[in-house]
């Protein structure tokens, strides 16, 4: 018979998965972050698999997801293929995605700590809000956080190799995951390697080889069979990626990103991780303040979470969807320090996570709706199957239809004249002053009352209203 402990494990296994699959096809709740992409962008990362699935053929237009994950759009066509092309089924992905990273990375912290540990670590990482919450949207970096977690466990199990492997592959699913690269430089724990080399500058060096190989080859790989026959298209994506998005362009605007990640509110992400994840944060602080008794494991998570909240502090946006890719290293370290105290203050505090944490999942259960869902419905009953709907929330629209979508962002996707040369049946206009103008500068015949034929409103408490007009 399991002991008190494996059923302990079990019964939290189960509440994983339940927080993960309860209500799936709601919309995100409107506090999960205040970047717009939180309901646009699973209509963006799952486009060319469902039009693949649905119509042969890639997305319409010049914006392809395929071409920035190649790897993960394949995994949901064959989804899609398989059960059908639609939201649930691509929210479903990600679910599986996040269980085996809970899994792969209480694998990890009971090798190279002990069972307490993992234990710790893995219902700090769990039951996160923020990562449970994401692992319930279709976005690329549920599946990316995975690969880092597994190579996480390769080093734990001394395989530099295909840690390396595996911390490459994480950069081929999402290419923001370089921020996990800087563990390259720890190599694969000196008591699993077995060369027995005398030197300790060449034991080091045996240690560091076998990750970079790793991670060297996978991407040279995929250097040569994807990135350099699609060098043209992903250079244009990337550049505006950079430049636009994540790029300071002068000492200011640096200074004010790191004013904002540090006291900016629900922008900034130390506010941010404080507030859903106060006592992760705290017992973390807390590992990393005694630097002088890590360990190898820890060096390896310090790096790993250290990356990440450098990077998120510098870059001119970091929506929390990106907090994702080190909050594993933040539950391990804070598990790292709860497994030292005695039993009754490990409980105390578990306890104070779980009300905490309830209070979140509570908040997005009470305010759920299904507004995307409804929308997606009401425009499948008003558009002719394979009609070709343009605009920012166009693919998360169409998610649960048989309409093609293709999205409108400049300088990014389909911006020199979108209607004709989509042959599109309708435009999606957010109604905010930037979009509604530049729509109207555009098409001043198309984008008026009479030819509206719907309006939605998503985002719940953020409220994104959304026009879509008829092109005659």
């Amino acid at each position: 018979m399991p002991n008190a402990a494996v059923w302990r494990r079990i019964g939290l296994v189960f509440l994983c998965v339940v927080v993960r699959v309860a209500a799936l096809n709601a919309d995100p709740p409107a506090w999960l972050s205040w970047s717009t992409g939180l309901y646009t962008d699973e209509g963006f990362y799952t486009l060319d698999a469902r039009h693949e699935a649905l119509f042969g053929t890639s997305a319409p237009g010049n914006f392809h997801d395929r071409l920035l994950s190649p790897v993960l759009s394949v995994i949901q066509q064959s989804v899609f293929t398989l059960f059908g092309a639609g939201l649930l089924q691509a929210r479903l992905t990600s679910v599986v995605f996040g269980l085996l990273t809970v899994c792969a990375f209480w694998l990890a912290l009971r090798r190279v700590y002990d069972a307490r540990t993992a234990d710790l670590g893995a219902l700090f990482l769990g039951f996160a809000p923020p990562f449970a919450l994401y692992n319930r949207l279709a976005l690329q970096e549920t599946p990316t956080v995975f690969w880092l977690t597994l190579g996480f466990l390769f080093w734990t199990q001394g395989r530099g190799l295909l840690a390396g492997a595996a911390l490459g592959l994480a950069c081929v699913f999402k290419g923001l995951a370089v921020i996990g690269l800087a563990v390259l430089g720890i190599g694969v724990p000196p008591a699993l390697n077995n060369g027995g080399v005398r030197a300790e500058s060449k034991r080091l060096l045996f240690r560091i080889a076998p990750p970079l190989l790793g991670a060297g080859g996978t991407l040279l790989l995929y250097f040569a069979l994807w990135y350099w026959p699609h060098h043209t298209e992903l250079t244009r994506m990337a550049t505006f990626y950079r430049v636009h998005q994540m790029q300071p362009h002068s000492v200011v605007s640096l200074w004010l990103n790191v004013k904002r990640g540090l006291i900016g509110g629900e922008r900034g992400v130390i506010p941010y991780l404080l507030a859903s994840l106060p006592v992760p944060c705290l017992l973390a602080v807390r590992t990393l303040g005694k630097w002088h008794r890590w360990t190898q494991a820890d060096k390896y998570l310090a790096l790993w979470l250290g990356g990440g909240l450098v990077f998120c502090l510098l870059s001119s946006y970091a929506p929390s969807r990106y907090y994702m890719l080190f909050l594993p290293p933040l539950a391990g370290l804070a598990g790292r320090a709860l497994a030292a105290w005695k039993r009754p203050a490990q409980l105390a505090i578990v306890g104070v996570f779980l009300v905490i944490s309830g209070f979140w999942y509570g908040m997005a259960w009470v305010n759920r709706s299904n507004a995307r869902g409804d929308a997606s419905r009401a425009l499948a009953q008003l558009l002719p199957p394979g009609s070709v709907v343009v605009g920012e929330f166009a693919p998360a629209l169409c998610l649960d239809t048989k309409l093609r979508s293709a999205p409108v962002q400049p300088g990014l996707s389909n911006d020199e004249r979108p209607l004709e040369t989509l042959n599109a049946a309708a435009v999606a206009v957010t109604r905010t002053p930037y979009w509604k103008r530049w729509w109207r500068s555009r098409y001043p015949q198309i984008v008026q009352p009479s030819h509206r034929i719907a309006t939605f409103t998503l985002g719940g408490s953020r409220q994104y209203a959304v026009d879509v007009y008829r092109v005659q």
